[in-house]
């Protein structure tokens, strides 16, 4: 009997796709799952492709004859949302040919769109029509897209419809930004690769968004008028000067929105391109922090990398504090200002508030909370911290409620008060506040901002060993400074960046350091480093998630990667960037990598 069904399926089947085109799958053969009964000769078409899938109603049909099938392509419309796992960035949802009553598909762990992560379930909709790709099984009756799957093409749950927005209006410059039309008409004209070139676009939101899981984007889409069924997709865009948006940050329908990035029309989607690529310039005519929009209010550029040698200026500072979110931050950071609005110690608590700014008149303000002396002692009643002083505070950082300040009391102290410490009568030197109270301490890591070159080299990162194993060139994309490193990918062999041999004490240490993709492609890193013993490498020791290794997922914007590890003995390290060959998950291309610290904690 069950040879008898499998008959009539091959022939429905067979007359099914006899219109179809054999065409070679996107990423060459198919892969095999483990207990795949897969005839290798079959064809292409007989598993659906990107531009003809199978609907829901044949991907059954093809599990009922193969039991399992390594990779087919099936569309379908969501029409139920189980679950988001936040330890693989998956959903689980459901998709149908109709409203779910007859045919039902379950799509297992699903990526998004090429394999992205997903940020929560509200990534998707119900009704949204998707195109998947994935390997397909009867998992104990459920029919089901097995995980690893990704979205191939996405639609708007609304379904589009006809052209209602209009004439198309605006040039794209911050003074005349494009209407949803002409932002919409010009993704058309760069096609599926995305611009190189970034516009303005404004436009009303039809469809909010809000920020979850930590990545400090969200999505959303705007049309021409509130009720517009013609949309622009603002993709995964971040805040306005480029930082990340704090979970539960919310774009609300009916919102006036400008965001400026590059566009690009992706298979049916005409959208901003990459994660984070594009920004919010104004909501309802402010900022993401409620400022004026994208000139940062009064503080102009953020500048410095937070170090001691580089601290953070207050819009730096700001912008750290909306990166961070309101968890404070691990690591600690220099940022130094101009007191706006002064305070003195009293009630025997030893410590002061002061608010900072990058000018006496700023309105951009971050507060240096109940901060301590200079090496973390208590300071006397009657200490005054005045408007006017020019301070280096150092601390960690986050945002309570709308404030951005320094976290916990006496968490952070005050490093010099117009160049002197809080402790001495004559100058001090700047940056010596951090070698007392239990502070962290910076530790020797030679040329972590890659400004000294040699032979092409940059100075204080080559290995006597084996982990440098990457090409690296000068590059003037910096994050701080003047140079950053490029770290060439290998395409198919994991390339490192790795740091000269460094001798540590025995404890525990965090490195960081800011890095982004070269291009739109996909790409990742890895933070780590190698013990060196003789001239040898040891086992590598990269950043973990639970007991994967915690590959972060890379932006043409750039973003702090930090690691801490903890050594149980004296030891000889090399510090280790590692771009990964080329997988579903990157493209194994070049990344930036700049402004890297060790700090003993």
């Amino acid at each position: 009997m069950k040879k008898f069904y499998y008959l009539i399926a091959m022939a429905i089947m067979a007359f099914t796709f006899t219109s179809c085109e054999d065409v070679p799958a996107p990423f060459g053969q198919p892969v095999h799952i483990s207990g795949d009964t897969e005839d290798e000769g079959g064809s292409t078409s007989e598993y659906g492709t990107a531009d003809a899938p199978l609907t829901v109603a044949q991907a059954i049909a093809l599990i009922d004859a193969k039991s399992t099938v390594a990779e087919a392509y099936v569309k379908g419309k969501i029409y139920k949302i189980d679950s988001y796992n936040a330890t693989y960035h998956s959903i689980t949802y459901w998709i149908s040919d109709d409203d779910g009553t007859t045919t039902q598909l379950q799509v297992y762990s699903g990526k998004g769109k090429d394999g992205a992560d997903f940020a929560g379930k509200e990534d998707l909709t119900i009704g949204q029509t998707v195109t998947i790709k994935g390997a397909l099984k009867n998992y104990n009756g459920t029919y089901e897209f097995d995980k690893n799957n990704e979205i191939v093409s996405i639609g708007d749950a609304s379904g589009g419809g006809g052209s209602d927005t209009g004439a198309a209006k605006g040039t794209g410059t911050q003074s005349d930004p494009f209407n949803i039309a002409a932002a919409i008409a010009k993704c058309k004209e760069v096609g599926t690769t995305a611009s190189t070139e970034k516009y303005y676009i404004k436009g009303i939101v039809v469809k909010g968004g809000t920020v979850s899981g930590g990545y400090g984007n969200v999505t959303f889409d705007m049309g021409d008028t509130k009720e517009s069924t013609d949309l622009f997709k603002a993709y995964q865009v971040a805040g306005t000067n480029g930082e990340k948006l704090a979970d539960g940050y919310e774009v609300k329908v009916g919102d006036e929105v400008v965001i400026y990035g590059p566009v690009v029309t992706y298979n049916t989607t005409y959208e901003t391109s990459g994660k984070s690529a594009a920004q919010i310039v104004t909501i309802n005519g402010k900022g993401t922090d409620g400022s004026g929009g994208d000139t940062g209010g009064d503080t102009g550029a953020a500048k410095g990398t937070g170090t001691q040698a580089d601290p953070f200026n207050i819009a730096a500072a700001i912008a750290k504090c909306k990166e961070v979110g309101t968890t404070a931050s691990t690591e600690k950071y220099y940022i130094k200002g101009i007191v706006v609005k002064g305070g003195t110690v009293s009630g025997g608590y030893g410590n002061v508030t002061f608010d900072m700014g990058d000018t006496k008149e700023s309105t951009d303000l971050f507060k240096a909370y109940q901060v301590a002396g200079t090496d973390g002692e208590k300071l006397a009643d009657g200490y005054e911290v005045k408007a006017g002083d020019e301070v280096v505070i150092y601390g960690p950082v986050v945002t309570y409620n709308t404030t951005y300040e320094t976290s916990g009391k006496s968490a952070a102290q005050i490093v010099t008060i117009n160049g002197k410490k809080t402790n001495e009568s004559s100058g001090g030197e700047s940056g010596g506040g951090d070698t007392g109270g239990g502070s962290s301490t910076p530790t020797s890591l030679t040329n972590g901002d890659f400004e000294t070159w040699a032979s092409g080299q940059p100075t204080g990162w080559k290995s006597a060993s084996s982990a440098s194993s990457a090409t690296l060139e000068q590059s003037t994309d910096a994050h701080g400074g003047s140079y950053a490193v490029i770290v060439k990918g290998g395409g198919t062999a994991n390339k490192r960046l790795a740091s000269q041999e460094i001798s540590l004490t025995a404890g525990s240490y965090n490195f960081s350091f800011w890095v982004k993709a070269t291009t739109a492609n996909k790409a990742q890193c890895c933070a780590g480093y190698v013990p060196v013993t003789n001239g040898t490498a040891g086992s590598y020791q990269y950043k973990k998630n639970g007991t994967s290794t915690a590959y972060e997922t890379l932006s043409t914007t750039w973003s702090q990667v930090s690691y801490d590890f903890t050594l149980d003995a004296d030891a000889t390290i090399c510090l280790v960037v590692m771009n990964p060959k080329s997988s579903s998950y990157s493209s194994g291309e070049d990344i930036l990598v700049d402004d890297a610290t060790l700090t003993k904690k």
